[in-house]
């Protein structure tokens, strides 16, 4: 496709589609070999940014909550998952910086983008409710890491690997959130099997 001038800004070229050629995008981490489309990417990683920080959130407050004598390592893991949360909201926030975005950080964007993927905060009356909307927290965000996972393929590598590595603890945390619920349930419902 040949390149032309766009109207709107003479100085970047574009393709005929209007998307700024190799030449211009060409910074950074993003090299001639790049395959993929960072603006969507970027848009997509920062949809998933917002998850890891709503579940940050979510877990933070559940293990705030978590005052339990039966249960006393479930505040713990709680605050294990927060901080696993955050770290992955930080890989996410360093690949989109890499790849010449804005990491998103406004709660207000953050919560809308959350939501658009099906991810909220929610409280959990009893523990055994707060381990179960962690754990349909957690299924959700591994649905959205393996739908991004194929569609990056072999376009973008390093985010492949970067996903696949918050894939890893994310299927991780919501083994360990099944395995709290399967503890939780009988203590919270004695005499039921």
């Amino acid at each position: 496709m040949a390149d032309h001038v766009d109207k709107k800004n003479s100085a970047k070229p574009t393709t005929a589609a209007g998307k700024p050629t190799l030449r211009v995008a060409m910074t950074g981490a993003i090299t001639e070999t790049y395959q993929g489309d960072p603006e969507q990417l970027i848009k997509r990683l920062n949809e998933l940014r917002g998850t890891e920080i709503v579940a940050w959130l979510q877990y933070k407050h559940h293990s705030y909550m978590a005052v339990s004598m039966a249960m006393p390592g479930v505040r713990a893991e709680f605050e294990e998952h927060a901080a696993q949360e955050e770290h992955h909201a930080d890989m996410l926030g360093e690949r989109i910086s890499q790849l010449g975005g804005i990491p998103v950080f406004e709660p207000f964007e953050i919560g809308q983008l959350a939501a658009k993927d099906n991810v909220t905060a929610k409280e959990g009356a009893t523990m055994e409710d707060m381990v179960r909307v962690d754990l349909a927290m957690e299924r959700q965000q591994i649905r959205l890491y393996q739908t991004l996972i194929r569609e990056v393929a072999f376009q973008d590598p390093t985010t492949r690997r970067i996903l696949e590595d918050i894939l890893i603890e994310t299927e991780h945390h919501a083994t360990e959130m099944q395995n709290l619920l399967d503890r939780t349930a009988p203590l919270e419902h004695p005499g039921k099997t």
